[in-house]
């Protein structure tokens, strides 16, 4: 499995927002010890006006099985934001 750390800076409408796309270790499986599961995951945050980013209020979530998935919706997002606050996955005040 890939190891992937994806980071970009979008603005919309002024405000600016994190996209981060990493991949992570997770152990759900705890009875059968399964601690190499590697999953991916692409998180959303607001930046505040002083660089701070709202790590504790994320705006958009999503994992995915494997590394290409994750790329390309890591990209979709990256290319068109509005898609993703569109659909209402995200809110923008």
């Amino acid at each position: 499995m890939k190891k992937i750390e994806l980071k970009n800076i979008i603005a919309i409408n002024g405000k600016y927002y994190l996209i981060s796309t990493i991949s992570m270790k997770i152990r759900h499986k705890f009875f059968e010890k399964d601690n190499n599961l590697l999953v991916y995951e692409t998180m959303v945050f607001e930046i505040k006006n002083d660089n701070e980013v709202l790590y504790s209020k994320p705006l958009y979530n999503e994992r995915y099985v494997t590394s290409d998935e994750a790329i390309a919706e890591h990209g979709a997002i990256v290319q068109d934001p509005t898609r993703l606050f569109l659909n209402q996955k995200c809110k923008v005040d």
